[in-house]
């Protein structure tokens, strides 16, 4: 998993892998594949005809909210939804 969060040559391939860690990782461990890279400044455009964002937003967006693109997330546990917000 590491491999895909420091791949070099796209930031896409990063994405689907803070992506698939929201959706399938336990919960209590987000943080700790997360919270290196909060302030990313690597450039990318998630939806077409947007204006580019950067890694860093992408991954502060994943844990902050709920609803992905028309796509329920998994919930997280209250207390730790708690954490995430005072630590954004």
């Amino acid at each position: 998993m590491a491999l895909m969060l420091d791949h070099v040559d796209s930031p896409y391939i990063r994405c689907i892998g803070f992506l698939y860690l929201r959706y399938a990782a336990d919960p209590y461990s987000l943080w700790s594949w997360f919270e290196p890279y909060l302030y990313d400044e690597g450039p990318v455009q998630i939806q077409q005809g947007k204006s580019d964002t950067t890694v860093g937003e992408y991954v502060r967006f994943l844990l902050g909210e709920l609803e992905y693109y028309g796509t329920r997330l998994p919930r997280l546990p209250l207390a730790m939804e708690r954490q995430f917000k005072v630590k954004l």
